[in-house]
């Protein structure tokens, strides 16, 4: 009944905070809208030239339909480093502060202060980046590692097939818990950032269970939610492939409905499965402290937190080692038990 409760909790904050940051929905709708606005005339230009071509030189045709479709997914990964981290991590950082003081600065507004917060931690949006993606690969291998996923389900010694498609669903569960401890490095406040997140992947790998468990949940709405808008909006883009025969405009009204769905997704659904699993973690690690046996399991698996190990003391200031710990080896089981 406590998990339940703390997960209830952990959801009504969540929204709750999604609720006081709607700025942040704003200008996601603004970016994203934009996005996708600028797709349709990319692939109505480039499928359009595409077209042209189809009767006169096929590869031509076939390279024009390639950009047509291509383009835009390419554009949003380049958006996704340069422009896109640097609002997820300002909403990060807006949310860690009101989850921690339940307040903003008065003279500013939340887009800037978060930006402020992100400048002010990682000094360039490429580091937020690299940061982020060497955290999440060494989530992935602690998971990999020490998560034992048929202990997880509530099956027999013969479940091996399932307990593969579990872990399969785990690792792409994964993809907000590298957030959550961004949210720790940035909560600390503490100039060296890298030490911050060693620190905060150390707590996760002491009660990664119920962060996991969000996780799990958080992957399997997204996943419900996306087949619902894709459906959704799948029949007002039939009813348009009725009305236009043509193969060239069928494949681009395909592609913008499962854009737009995407877009959708990660404009509203994605900030509160931020803070979902945001909120899950730091209740979990409430009253934690680092374990320095755990900081030494990861650095034996894990080449890349080794390598944040190195910058974090190359950076200077405390270390992992320099905490005192609160569990012994014993208390703290790999699978969770």
């Amino acid at each position: 009944m406590k998990n339940s409760s703390n997960d209830s909790s952990a959801f009504s904050t969540a929204f709750k905070l999604l609720t006081r940051t709607i700025p942040f929905l704003g200008l996601n709708t603004i970016v994203y809208g934009g996005f996708f606005i600028a797709s349709v005339l990319w692939l109505a230009i480039f499928g359009g030239i595409a077209l042209f071509f189809s009767s006169r030189v096929e590869l031509l045709a076939f390279i024009f339909f390639i950009i047509a479709i291509a383009g835009p997914y390419g554009v949003l990964i380049f958006g996704k480093r340069y422009i896109l981290y640097l609002v997820k991590g300002a909403h990060i950082a807006v949310l860690t502060k009101l989850l921690k003081d339940d307040v903003l600065p008065d003279n500013k507004t939340q887009v800037v202060y978060g930006r402020e917060m992100v400048q002010n931690n990682f000094r360039d949006v490429s580091i937020l980046f690299a940061l982020d993606k060497m955290i999440d690969r060494i989530v992935k291998r602690f998971t990999r590692r020490f998560v034992r996923i048929v202990d997880l389900l509530p099956l027999g010694g013969g479940a091996s097939k399932i307990a593969r498609w579990a872990a399969a669903i785990v690792n792409q569960s994964l993809t907000y818990v590298d957030e959550a401890i961004l949210s720790y490095a940035i909560a600390r406040d503490e100039k060296n950032i890298w030490n911050s997140a060693r620190h905060g992947i150390i707590l996760y790998a002491q009660v990664y269970k119920p962060v996991l468990i969000t996780a799990v949940k958080v992957w399997f709405l997204g996943r419900a939610l996306f087949i619902g808008l894709l459906i959704l909006l799948g029949m007002p883009g039939v009813i348009l492939m009725l009305m236009f025969d043509a193969i060239w405009f069928q494949i681009i009204t395909i592609v913008a409905i499962v854009l737009l769905t995407q877009l959708i997704i990660r404009a509203f659904f994605e900030p509160f499965a931020t803070a979902y699993t945001l909120v899950t973690y730091h209740q979990s690690i409430e009253g934690v402290e680092v374990n320095r046996e755990w900081d030494e399991r990861l650095q034996s698996v894990s080449g890349e937190f080794k390598k944040l190990v190195n910058r974090a003391n190359e950076f200077g200031g405390k270390t992992a080692d320099t905490h005192s710990t609160t569990a012994s080896d014993d208390d703290v089981q790999p699978s969770g038990n």
